[in-house]
């Protein structure tokens, strides 16, 4: 976990994406296998990832997220299906072709916050981001988005980053 947390304007700009719903189980599979249709796309475009991979989470009920119990927890694994885009941003604008979804995201602020460590403990950092917003009198929008700094097949569990960013109102 971090206390690096700001409030930041970003630009994402053209990314293309694949929309899932699926149990928190299943997402290393469906992350894996979206990038790889993604990364192929935005090849066979002329294309080029310009940036990190990431999963735009939605309809998010932090409340809820934010207080579960570790029973609740471990049965969400097995029955809450995420709604959530896996994406990459491309180096230009292109089309969407069946289900890969071409979409600009424009500039925003967002609260970001920086994890390191495991991803089945961002749940820490959230809650720390989560608070501290509130403290600064920051709403958040339903959504995060979370960026993938580097592969956990390249590095340590302990030196997973992933930058979150969640939308203010």
């Amino acid at each position: 976990m971090s206390n690096e947390f700001e409030i930041i304007e970003k630009e994402i700009g053209p990314v293309i994406e694949i929309e899932e719903r699926v149990p928190v189980w299943r997402m290393p599979a469906t992350f894996g296998r979206d990038y790889k249709r993604i990364a192929e796309y935005l090849t066979s475009q002329g294309a080029e990832v310009v940036g990190m991979p990431y999963a735009r989470y939605q309809n998010m009920d932090w409340e809820v997220e934010l207080n579960r119990s570790k029973l609740s927890t471990f049965f969400s694994l097995f029955t809450h299906k995420w709604h959530f885009f896996v994406g990459m941003p491309s180096s230009k604008e292109l089309s969407g072709k069946d289900e890969l979804q071409a979409k600009i995201h424009n500039n925003k602020t967002y609260a970001k916050g920086v994890h390191y460590g495991p991803y089945k403990e961002c749940g820490a950092t959230y809650k720390a981001l989560f608070e501290w917003a509130t403290s600064q009198g920051v709403n958040l929008e339903n959504e995060a988005i979370e960026s993938y700094v580097n592969d956990p097949a390249e590095v340590k569990q302990s030196e997973i980053e992933t930058i979150i960013l969640i939308p203010t109102k």
